[in-house]
């Protein structure tokens, strides 16, 4: 981390698809070695299966689903006179979607399923019914926040 400036926020362009921002964060990071042709194609062919399989509107059910794993609390390590301690903070909201982005690739990842596309579809409905991997990552991040609510006034 430099410590002369604050590094530059980057602009992200919006998918060629569906014009949204967030997909296009999505799809950067689901990136391996700049294979964006892949990682487009994963997300897409998902967003698809949504369509056809759940006759919803794709764009709100990945919406839902990131908004229901974005953590409204987390924990930071503060030290204080020699001791560590794990302080409850509040997310700021462009770190909560950048988090409930990474936990939900994550939990894609580890499921069992053949395809990494179906994998992402099945992972992106859990989430937007509030089951799943991605949800129980937010909710340990929040009883970890909340188990340590008596160190809150170390807050900075």
């Amino acid at each position: 981390m430099s410590r002369k400036r604050k590094a530059p926020i980057r602009k992200i362009y919006p998918d060629p698809k569906y014009g949204s921002v967030i997909i296009s964060k999505f799809i950067n990071s689901i990136m391996y070695d700049g294979n964006r042709s892949t990682a487009e194609r994963i997300l897409y062919s998902a967003l698809k299966k949504i369509e056809e399989k759940n006759k919803q509107d794709p764009i709100k059910i990945f919406n839902t689903a990131i908004s229901n794993v974005k953590p409204n609390l987390e924990v930071r390590s503060r030290r204080v006179g020699g001791a560590t301690y794990q302080v409850p903070v509040e997310v700021k909201s462009s770190r909560s979607q950048a988090l409930a982005l990474r936990w939900l690739i994550d939990a894609t990842r580890k499921r069992k399923n053949k395809t990494m596309s179906e994998k992402l579809y099945y992972e992106l409905l859990d989430a937007s019914q509030n089951k799943g991997s991605a949800i129980k990552k937010r909710e340990d991040t929040h009883k970890m926040a909340e188990s340590n609510k008596a160190f809150a006034h170390f807050r900075w």
